[in-house]
């Protein structure tokens, strides 16, 4: 594992309409810190100042991706077959319905968040095989994010 996150090709201007490319955005900070292509250069540049202060961020982001890859194997593995992700992040690698439904094929998935970046990202992924859904929510406003 790199000790510093790859710079991926920028998104391009029409998978980003409506989304602002000026500021930093926590998720595409972090999908760079993940070795990530969905963010842009104010993103990067948030997340060098981050390394700069906290060397060990790039692995502590990474060692949480892979500990949330754990948790799901295990609840998959126990018998587990709906999961609920709030305030989710970008699709990255190893995502919850990938991790859930390699153990068990008929997972079903739901994202909730309250970003229109990860959402915009979310649709661009999705295939039609997967048995997993995103939709919008606030993750702070408690008993709203499933009807």
């Amino acid at each position: 594992m790199p000790d510093k996150p790859s710079s991926g090709p920028a998104p391009n201007q029409e998978s980003v309409r409506g989304i602002d490319t000026t500021a930093p955005n926590p998720a595409r900070v972090y999908d760079y810190l993940l070795g990530g292509k969905d963010n842009f250069e104010v993103d990067r540049a948030t997340a060098e100042a981050g390394i700069g202060a906290f060397p060990q961020i790039v692995l502590s982001a990474r060692a949480n991706r892979v500990f949330l890859g754990r948790v799901v194997r295990f609840l998959a593995e126990s018998g587990i077959r709906q999961f609920l992700d709030i305030g989710t992040g970008l699709p990255s690698m190893n995502n919850v319905h990938e991790v859930a439904q390699s153990v068990a094929p008929t997972s079903r998935i739901v994202y909730v968040d309250n970003d229109r970046c990860k959402l915009g990202c979310a649709h661009a992924c999705r295939t039609g095989a997967d048995r997993w859904s995103w939709t919008w929510g606030n993750p702070r406003s408690r008993g709203t994010e499933v009807s």
